[in-house]
């Protein structure tokens, strides 16, 4: 174990530490904000030791377990609610632990941050698939609960809708996404860790240009498409179908970073200075505010990632 976790904690150290948890659970409490509760334990970090992260990721773990152990309290199936409430926070927060005391290949950390969040998916998959009964009182629970909300909402709009319908596409809406969800948030959290961390280094721009995913990642895509696709000609349980999906979409993602990487390269193959950091916020901005070309974001930059993989266009474009 490092001894720097065990040395005494400065006082300016543990004041930046109280305000990145005090922030991290104000953002976690508001709706549209929630997603991105880890940046300021991210920013913590970038700004202190590596092995400092414990110091503000443990608590803020601890935090979470107990508020949503106050909220489920006495209700039925009590461990089951604790786990999903607790499935999202704990993942982005742990995939974020681990992103800030790894170093190496971006790929490997990026896998192992996001490990926990594959093998929790994974449990709570198996677990339904193996306990009937308590998927079908979970199901109805939460049929029940939107039936209340949504009921009423299109009612008074004037709407007729089958409720048990509408609960099944957004059941499988969400499962399917959920996961590459996280992907989504916890790799905005780890560019903004490095950003915060390498901004000052000369070669960083450099750096964010050059990148470049392993070139056999690729098959990792074409197995999970082909095990989807193989659900439309053999009888398979829906969860699985989902699962191939989900990880599909994930790999999306994945090659998303590198089709980052190559629109950067040609900013600065034409000579224009623009900031990685600038770029990422454009293009963030565009996908969720800019109907119609938040879809050119969504499935250019995989698209370009993964002509990438295949073709080098970086230097093509710089020729």
């Amino acid at each position: 174990m490092d001894e720097g976790l065990f040395k005494k904690t400065p006082n300016g150290v543990f004041l930046k530490a109280v305000i990145s948890i005090a922030m991290s659970l104000v953002l976690l409490s508001l709706e549209f904000t929630s997603l991105i509760y880890t940046l300021p334990l991210m920013a913590f970090v970038a700004t202190s030791r590596r092995e400092d992260g414990v110091k503000v990721f443990l608590p803020t773990a601890l935090i979470l377990i107990l508020r949503s152990l106050y909220y489920s309290w006495g209700i039925e199936n009590m461990g089951l609610w604790v786990a999903i409430d607790l499935y999202v926070p704990l993942s982005l927060l742990v995939a974020g632990f681990i992103w800030t005391i790894t170093k190496g290949k971006l790929e490997k950390r990026l896998y192992l941050s996001l490990l926990p969040a594959l093998l929790a998916t994974i449990l709570f998959g198996l677990l339904f698939f193996m306990d009937r009964a308590l998927f079908d009182a979970f199901y109805n629970s939460m049929k029940d609960a939107f039936a209340a909300v949504m009921g009423n909402t299109l009612s008074s709009l004037g709407i007729e809708a089958d409720i048990d319908f509408l609960f099944l596409m957004v059941g499988v809406t969400v499962g399917v996404f959920v996961f590459p969800f996280i992907t989504a948030t916890a790799c905005v959290s780890f560019f903004y860790y490095e950003v915060r961390r390498h901004s000052r280094e000369t070669d960083f721009e450099d750096k964010i240009a050059s990148l470049e995913l392993n070139t056999n990642t690729v098959w990792l895509l074409i197995l999970f498409l082909a095990l989807f696709m193989l659900g439309r000609f053999i009888s398979m349980p829906l969860v699985l179908s989902m699962g191939f999906l989900s990880l599909s979409v994930t790999m999306l993602l994945v090659y998303s970073i590198q089709g980052f990487s190559v629109l950067m390269a040609w900013i600065k193959n034409i000579g224009v200075n623009l900031k990685s950091s600038s770029l990422f916020i454009m293009l963030l901005v565009i996908s969720l505010v800019m109907p119609g070309l938040n879809i050119v974001v969504l499935f250019g930059l995989p698209l370009i990632g993964l002509i990438e993989n295949f073709f080098d266009i970086k230097s093509r474009r710089k020729k």
